[in-house]
């Protein structure tokens, strides 16, 4: 009797040991397989090459990855400042890669490497603001050496747009919220920089026949931005 309830132990162990292997192998086998499916359904393409032909929708789809594969963003990385008597402003640039882009309201579905930025403001080496690091890239795209995108600033807000009263009044576009410029970067080559200094450059868009929600008058005799503007900076080593 005690040799059968060995033998019957023993069968139990071996039967759970070998069917524990199959299942580890077919889980193995169905990770594999999506993994290959992932890897054949995913697309590469140049972030900044307009050469390869691709659906007019491919950003629509989520299979596509636009990849900085020449690193043309990486000149860019690091910390740049500017100092203007006992006020310093740094920017933070730091590459994100393959963020996905996923915005139903505007049928966006992509993947994509690019910059995002943080700020920081100094009086007396003292910090008095720093902006919130979202770790989602606002500059992805870009013009020879200038890097394309837009910056929040925190430091101010918009103001409210009303229709006039003869196309039915009412509010045209809602205020309140913090402006978001479009910025150009751009690398200052030649001596005495040697590529340590860039060009930092807001500017905000256009108004409507409504106006400009950007020009509001509680910064009246204030500075656009809250932010330096049109400012060279040096990189921080």
């Amino acid at each position: 009797m005690e040799t059968e309830v060995i033998a019957i132990t023993q069968f139990l162990v071996i039967y759970k040991f070998i069917n524990m292997k199959n299942i580890s192998i077919k889980l193995f086998s169905i990770i594999f397989m999506m993994t290959l499916f992932n890897c054949k359904s995913q697309i590469v393409i140049d972030l900044f090459s307009n050469t390869i032909p691709v659906p007019e929708n491919y950003n629509q789809t989520g299979q596509y990855y636009e990849k900085d594969i020449n690193n043309r963003l990486l000149p860019f990385v690091g910390t740049w400042e500017y100092i203007n008597g006992n006020e310093k402003f740094q920017i933070i640039l730091t590459k994100i890669t393959k963020y996905h882009f996923v915005m139903p309201n505007i049928n966006l579905n992509v993947y994509q490497d690019g910059i995002a930025l943080q700020y920081k403001n100094f009086i007396n080496g003292n910090l008095v603001y720093e902006s919130p690091i979202t770790g989602e890239p606002t500059f992805t795209d870009m013009e020879n050496s200038v890097l394309i995108g837009a910056v929040t600033d925190y430091g101010r807000i918009t103001k409210t747009l009303y229709k006039p009263q003869m196309m039915g009044g009412g509010v045209y576009n809602q205020g309140g919220e913090y402006f978001y410029p479009i910025c150009r970067i751009e690398k200052v080559f030649g001596p005495p920089s040697g590529g340590t200094k860039i060009k930092f450059k807001l500017y905000t868009p256009e108004g409507t026949v409504f106006g400009n929600s950007y020009d509001n008058p509680i910064y009246a005799g204030q500075p656009r931005f809250s932010i330096p503007n049109d400012v060279i900076l040096t990189k921080v080593p």
